[in-house]
């Protein structure tokens, strides 16, 4: 009999471009990020409204230059992206978050401290319905173990109601249920810690 971690493993295997595993936080998730360079995930509001992806496969190879775009469905959804967990060795290697296209004027995590290194949880909204995340490592033999990143759209709709599985914000955008109250600032005003149910 499989255990749980077992049947994960084995779901993210079999499953080219999404799976129904549980990881930080969130039921939709994608294969490993380095398995999924130059593609473009879409999210929407119904069938995909988040999802995370890692480069956690031991530590990773030197001479990476890989770019994973998220995208939403419509023009007026906005991305949220949390870096759930880093360990990037400085030097060379980061990850760099763009809202909409990638251009040094667009960078959202500009300091240091957020593109390598050792860190724990923030948060980047995108202004724009487009992401685009961006890992490079170089070839100094100074590596990592990678990151753990998780994404999702919030966005504003006429009705927003539990019936259509949807939460209301205090700014009025909608966010999916399913991330209603995992501790991570989907709103990006903070209003599910405070009516988390």
């Amino acid at each position: 009999m499989l255990t749980i971690k077992a049947t994960i493993l084995f779901c993210l295997v079999l499953l080219p471009i999404v799976s129904w595993a549980r990881s930080t936080g969130s039921q939709y998730s994608s294969p490993n990020m380095e398995k999924n360079c130059g593609k473009t995930i879409t999210l929407d509001g119904d069938k995909l409204p988040g999802t995370y992806f890692s480069l956690t496969s031991g530590n990773y190879k030197p001479n990476v230059d890989c770019i994973l775009t998220i995208k939403g469905k419509t023009s007026n959804q906005r991305i949220i992206v949390v870096v759930d967990k880093m360990d990037v060795a400085c030097g060379g290697d980061k990850i760099i978050i763009y809202d909409g296209k990638i251009d040094q004027g667009s960078v959202l995590n500009k300091n240091q401290s957020e593109e390598c290194g050792t860190k724990k949880y923030y948060l980047r909204t995108i202004t724009s319905n487009t992401a685009i995340i961006q890992f490079i490592s170089n070839n100094d033999k100074k590596v990592g173990t990678g990151f753990t990143i998780n994404t999702a759209i919030n966005f504003p709709v006429s009705t927003c109601s539990r019936i259509e599985n949807l939460y209301r914000c205090k700014n009025n955008y909608c966010i999916s249920n399913s991330f209603n109250c995992d501790d991570r600032n989907w709103c990006g005003d903070n209003t599910q810690q405070h009516v988390c149910r």
